[in-house]
């Protein structure tokens, strides 16, 4: 039994090896001439030895605009967040909080990235379908899935007129 279950597998893979024309490429091989993108993502955030699972959606327009919709708990809808090269919105519907500011001074304050940064940063160098990123305490795991490349898409951030807005 045992060696028919081992000649199954030996045919198996070379059956589906013998195809010459498959290539693996990587979901992330257009990073460098892409226009616009969209996708989902999901992953971990990690502060010191805790973590925690997300998932969510991410579209960017290259030198322009990112948009990212995570979702942490039970599939729902955690943060939004919109970044620009002059302005960074980022909404907490989780503690109904919103925080806009000028992206000069979060490069300042807080020594964020700048927008073509952090979209070289979030799309890695091109070769994997995943990125792993670290900002002082903080790890994140980015996975990417349902790649789009170069279709326009839009980037819907509303604000309930109920949430507080705080200050980095």
């Amino acid at each position: 039994m045992i060696g028919v279950l081992l000649l199954a597998t030996v045919v198996l893979l070379l059956v589906s090896s013998c195809d010459s024309t498959k290539k693996l490429v990587s979901p992330m091989a257009h990073v460098t001439d892409y226009q616009w993108m969209a996708g989902k993502i999901n992953g971990e955030l990690g502060v010191g030895s805790d973590e925690w699972a997300f998932t969510g959606n991410i579209r960017m327009r290259r030198d322009s605009t990112i948009w990212i919709s995570v979702s942490a708990f039970w599939g729902m809808e955690s943060i939004r967040a919109l970044v620009t090269p002059d302005s960074v919105v980022l909404v907490n519907r989780m503690n109904q909080t919103y925080l806009a500011e000028p992206m000069s001074n979060l490069v300042q304050t807080l020594q964020v990235p700048s927008l073509q940064e952090t979209q070289a940063l979030l799309l890695g160098d091109g070769t994997a379908d995943h990125v792993a990123l670290q900002w002082g305490p903080y790890t994140v795991k980015i996975r990417y899935s349902d790649l789009h490349w170069d279709e326009p898409t839009s980037f819907p951030i509303k604000i309930n007129k109920n949430y507080e807005r705080v200050k980095p």
